[in-house]
């Protein structure tokens, strides 16, 4: 299912999003592909609830512990 320009994203798959992000080893392209979305909304979220941290290394993250432990 591919997704409008400007279309928001429903609370069920920002939820999917933030799961992927905590409990996967997915690229953020990746989890954008697999949602029909860009990389955008994916990264978005991601800053928004801080869930993976970078320490400015593209391909290497953590996930922030306390939001493990929530999901």
């Amino acid at each position: 299912m591919r997704r409008g320009q400007g279309r928001r994203l429903s609370t069920k798959e920002i939820e999917t999003i933030k799961k992927l992000l905590a409990n996967s080893e997915l690229t953020i392209p990746e989890i954008a592909v697999r949602m029909g979305c860009s990389n955008g909304p994916v990264t978005s979220i991601n800053r928004r609830f801080g869930i993976r941290i970078y320490n400015k290394k593209r391909t290497r993250w953590e996930v922030r512990k306390d939001f493990q432990a929530a999901s």
